[in-house]
């Protein structure tokens, strides 16, 4: 059980000056800290399936014929909810073994008819199937192909809240509760007609549109000096990029794609004044793209870099004076002295359970700390600062799990006997005297 209490850096920044010779002299050893990356700002032209849409025209008869087609494949189906409790023996079980397990679902189907409200409980209790038994043997909905027949044809035949008697399957002895339906409805024409209509609008832009890049190709390549034509040929108009360095950053995630923006720093667009070449950015979207302005890699100036420089070196000196007083503090602490501040709630703290509002290193360190004597205190260094740390009490397990303790062993052999290997192939390296035999060796010829 442990107490955690931050030292913030941002509480002695007041306490930081920073002089001008100090932020200099951080920028002269540092100067590829303040190099802006090689930029270029770009125009292009998207060409997508969906610029294609509007003019496609569907036939009447040919959604009705789609809406007909896919009633055939997907035709509507009623669905069931049930809770089961399986009593499970092998289709192939001797016939005695059958006769008992189906007097100990006979026997639960007693009680379950006795007190039907008690249905998911006797389940959780006694059914064999592991997959629903611990959720009071609920299986959800599903479609009568769903399960073996035995099982549909009794669910599909009773009303909700019905328990059915005994249904044998081969996988053993069921009790059924039907717990809810849902009635067989197919979707009306009207309802999937504009649905259906984009469909086949698609389907025929889809078709234009792989015919139709191979057109936009040659129209980027041979008006490669402007991206006019193609705007008007992909039915769009010419956009424009905002900064956009060799790893991407644009606005527009498409542009970020990284054959198109290998295409953009290329010498054939930045020297020769070119359009790129067509890159697929995704299905069914081509670009292309050409350079408007470029901005090559510069190391800032000082005089630009000053406010950052002054600000990164007061965050770091506010941090070697929280952790300063910090240690200070638990210097103070572990001689039982008052170190003025006001300890936090605690909180217990395991190698097993991550705790909200505690980062790993600070969890590791509270587990590290000597509890020989109570409260132990112990400090560190973390990303919000210093933290000090006061354990007050260990709290012991009242039941240890033997799985775990057994797992817990087994993966600490394997690691003891991980090292014990690399330790005697270390040593055999450093004992052994290896001498190669250069006229025994055949070298492989490539055939």
């Amino acid at each position: 059980e442990a107490s955690v209490h931050v030292l913030a850096p941002a509480a002695y920044e007041p306490k930081v000056s920073v002089d001008a010779d100090a932020a200099k002299k951080y920028y002269d050893s540092r100067k590829d800290e303040f190099r802006t990356p090689e930029q270029v700002r770009a125009e292009y032209v998207v060409f997508t399936i969906d610029a294609l849409l509007p003019e496609e025209k569907v036939d009447p008869e040919a959604v009705r014929t789609a809406y007909d087609e896919q009633l055939k494949k997907n035709p509507a189906q009623e669905t069931r909810r049930a809770s089961h409790i399986l009593i499970a023996v092998d289709e192939k079980a001797p016939a005695a073994e059958k006769q008992k397990a189906k007097a100990k679902a006979e026997e639960l189907l007693k009680q379950v008819k006795a007190k039907p409200r008690a249905f998911a409980e006797i389940a959780q209790a006694n059914s064999q199937d592991p997959g629903s038994a611990a959720n009071g043997g609920d299986l959800g909905a599903f479609k009568r192909s769903d399960m073996v027949k035995p099982f549909s044809d009794a669910a599909f035949g009773m009303k909700v809240g019905e328990i059915s008697n005994l249904v044998e399957s081969n996988f053993g002895f069921h009790i059924i509760k039907l717990t809810g339906m849902t009635e067989s409805k197919a979707p009306t024409f009207e309802s999937r007609r504009a649905e259906i209509e984009t469909e086949l609008k698609r389907q025929a832009a889809s078709r234009r549109f792989a015919g139709m890049s191979e057109q936009f190709n040659n129209t980027v390549y041979e008006q490669f000096d402007n991206l006019k034509a193609a705007a008007e040929f992909a039915r769009t108009t010419v956009l424009q990029s905002g900064w956009v360095s060799r790893g991407g950053g644009a606005s527009d995630p498409r542009l970020n794609n990284p054959k198109l923006l290998q295409a953009l720093f290329s010498d054939e667009v930045m020297k020769n004044k070119r359009n790129t070449e067509v890159v697929e950015v995704g299905p069914g979207t081509l670009i292309a793209a050409r350079l408007l302005e470029h901005k090559p890699s510069v190391v800032r100036t000082f005089e630009e870099s000053q406010a950052s420089i002054v600000a990164t070196l007061t965050r770091q000196r506010a941090a070697q004076l929280a952790a300063q007083e910090g240690r200070a503090l638990l210097d103070k602490l572990r001689k039982g002295e008052d170190a003025g501040f006001k300890w936090g709630d605690a909180k217990r703290v395991s190698f097993s359970n991550p705790v909200q509002g505690l980062d790993e290193d600070t969890r590791k360190q509270i587990l590290r700390v000597d509890v020989s004597k109570l409260p132990a205190y112990a400090g560190m260094e973390t990303p919000s600062g210093y933290a000090l740390i006061r354990v007050t009490r260990v709290v012991a397990p009242e039941k240890a799990d033997p799985e775990k303790e057994k797992n817990i062993a087994a993966a600490i052999q394997q690691a003891h006997a991980q090292e014990q290997n690399a330790v005697f192939l270390a040593s055999l390296k450093q004992r052994g005297s290896i001498n190669i035999r250069k006229d025994q060796v055949v070298e492989k010829k490539e055939k």
